[in-house]
């Protein structure tokens, strides 16, 4: 939110559990909003999404007539298609914070790289099945370097820090530990 007000800033708030969603839309920010999920296919799809305040997920990729408490159907988008519904299409975005709780790596396979400029991303890895090394690998092959590492003990933030190659670096950036 700092950067909305100290620089004018806007964006796209995506969340799925319709509780949080409510909670966003109360804070009046200057973004689009969007109570979906990201979608861990390259096309809409719908999932179960299990509630559970700031570490909600998908649950399941196959709907079944009966939910489990606290779970939801949610309907999930490309990140692509959520961008190109916002106006004109956006095809430059300077921040994208992706933690969806273990489904991060399925999410970045979605992007069509070649359509939209990403300039820095922070991708959660703590809750992955697939291994970190390997986030970092296909971001490489995507023309990324990981430039520090965010690290919490108690897994509030575990994040890698991506800057797209055409962005000059000029400083250090340290491993952050909180």
């Amino acid at each position: 939110m700092d950067l909305e007000l100290r620089f004018g800033w806007t964006g796209l708030l995506i969340e799925a559990d319709p509780k949080n969603f409510a909670l966003v839309q109360q804070k009046r920010r200057n973004a689009w909003l969007s109570n979906s999920c990201l979608a861990t296919h390259p096309y809409p799809h719908k999932v179960i999404f299990k509630q559970n305040f700031n570490v909600g997920k998908i649950a399941s990729d196959t709907l079944s007539p009966k939910l489990e408490e606290n779970s939801v159907i949610a309907q999930c988008f490309p990140i692509y298609s959520l961008l190109a519904a916002i106006g004109q299409g956006v095809k430059t975005v300077d921040y994208f914070s992706l933690d969806v709780e273990g489904n991060e790596f399925e999410v970045l396979k979605t992007i069509p790289w070649e359509k939209v400029n990403i300039r820095v991303l922070s991708v959660e890895y703590i809750h992955n099945d697939a291994p970190s090394d390997e986030i970092v690998k296909y971001m490489q092959i995507k023309g990324y370097r990981m430039v520090t590492r965010v690290t919490n003990r108690n897994n509030l933030a575990n994040d890698f820090i991506f800057v797209h190659n055409s962005v000059p670096v000029t400083v250090s950036i340290p491993e952050i530990h909180t």
